[in-house]
């Protein structure tokens, strides 16, 4: 292995070769592949139930680990698929390069992408953090107390969250294994397969969302047989649904093409399933207008490529 090279670029070289070698797949196929990938994690959370005949689950911990299981083999099937596809990545495991073959997905050790994109991320929650660490709604307008408050705000709810993890399995499904397979399956292996096919980052950017929403549709089914709800309220439930998962998928896929780090998505997912849905009625208050307006001011240069080590559209394999 070559180790005085950054592994992202030197995945990047040699995939670029292979793809000039064997021409890229069609833009259908990779369309399709990614529907395919989007059907598998999520048709893979019933085989217990529907393909193996398993009696339903006595408890609701048994219940979830079944689904992290499932989550987990569709991730690395979805792996499968998408290394299959782009070629290259099989070539490097072959010759013993896991960390290259891993830097296509953006799994990288060259350059660390928490820090940056997990602020940017807590900038659209600074309201809720100041008020939580204050407990108060009384308007802020001392700069240094609002600050304070947003330290001590976001260190109390991850403290807690980080407790709770130790018994509570939502919180596993919420910030551990949901957002872990999620990411890989529909920011890792996607946009590559994507990216591989033609499709500009843009493009990338808009369309690989739609599957991370459409695969949030189950949820339509489970709200009306399992919760007894009526078909309008469950369509309104999910359709809502749909629209804020596609809404971060925008924003994660944004994440991932601009830092070529899964990591970048991944905290911003886990952070945000931590807080829940910004508080967009309050924006016009203070403190939650600078976190919005310092969000919108910082999203181009916090996610700049070059504080990651990446030049886009040079980082993943591409035909040439």
């Amino acid at each position: 292995m070559i180790s005085t090279r950054n592994d992202w670029q030197w995945a990047c070289s040699v995939g670029a070769k292979a793809m000039a070698a064997n021409p890229s797949f069609s833009s259908g196929t990779a369309i399709l592949a990614c529907a395919a990938m989007a059907v598998l994690y999520v048709g893979m959370l019933y085989t217990p139930s529907l393909l193996f005949r398993l009696p339903p689950a006595r408890t609701i911990n048994e219940h979830y680990i079944r689904r992290f299981t499932c989550s987990v083999v569709a991730s690395v099937l979805a792996s499968g698929l998408c290394f299959w596809l782009l070629g290259s990545p099989i070539d490097m495991l072959r010759n013993g390069d896991l960390p290259a073959a891993l830097a296509v997905l953006g799994i990288r050790r060259d350059h660390v992408a928490t820090l940056y994109p997990l602020l940017l991320t807590a900038l659209l929650y600074l309201g809720p953090l100041v008020m939580t660490a204050l407990n108060t709604d009384e308007r802020l307008e001392d700069e240094a107390k609002v600050e304070m408050g947003f330290i001590q705000g976001l260190f109390t709810r991850t403290r807690d969250n980080v407790i709770s993890l130790t018994t509570d399995i939502f919180a596993w499904r919420n910030y551990i294994v949901g957002p872990l397979t999620e990411e890989w399956v529909f920011r890792a292996c996607m946009v590559p397969v994507l990216l591989c096919a033609g499709y500009s980052q843009l493009k990338v950017m808009l369309l690989c969302p739609l599957y991370f929403g459409l695969a949030h549709l189950n949820h339509y089914w489970e709200t009306v047989y399992p919760e007894n709800r009526n078909h309008k309220i469950a369509a309104l439930i999910t359709g809502f649904r749909f629209a804020y998962t596609t809404i971060f998928g925008w924003y994660a896929a944004f994440l991932y093409l601009r830092t070529g780090h899964l990591v970048a998505p991944l905290v911003a997912h886990i952070f945000c399933n931590v807080m829940g849905l910004p508080a967009v009625g309050d924006a016009l208050e203070s403190p939650y207008n600078k976190g919005l307006g310092s969000f919108i001011c910082l999203l181009n240069p916090a996610t700049s490529p070059a504080l990651y080590g990446y030049m886009p559209g040079q980082c993943l394999p591409t035909a040439s």
